[in-house]
């Protein structure tokens, strides 16, 4: 078997994985919106029979405040992780010495 007949199999592989994996992540979020339709479904119920609050409008409201809020977080969440991410990346970058430049030669030199 050539070498690049390995890559070729390793590439095909991965891109199945990926495909399984976009598939997946489709199918947890439709489980999550289920998931959460039904729990809003069922606060919803249980305040409008102790109390005067309409229960279609109360639903959609608890429903979608049981989606937004965990989206939020996670969100906030990776926002967090990207920001530290970089200032680790910068700050080892700017414990190096900086490169020194190259200076145009149409510009005059100070100390060559």
């Amino acid at each position: 078997m050539a070498e690049g007949d390995a890559f070729r199999e390793t590439r095909k592989d991965m891109e199945r994985a990926i495909r399984r994996l976009n598939v997946l992540e489709y199918v947890i979020m439709v489980a999550a919106v289920l998931v959460a339709l039904a729990g809003g479904g069922l606060v919803a119920f249980l305040l409008s029979a102790g109390s005067d609050l309409p229960l279609r409008p109360t639903w959609a409201v608890i429903s979608l405040l049981l989606i937004v809020i965990p989206a939020a977080a996670v969100f906030g969440r990776e926002r967090r992780r990207t920001a530290r991410e970089k200032a680790e990346n910068g700050s080892r970058d700017s414990g190096s010495p900086p490169t020194p430049r190259r200076s145009d030669p149409a510009e005059p030199n100070d100390g060559e």
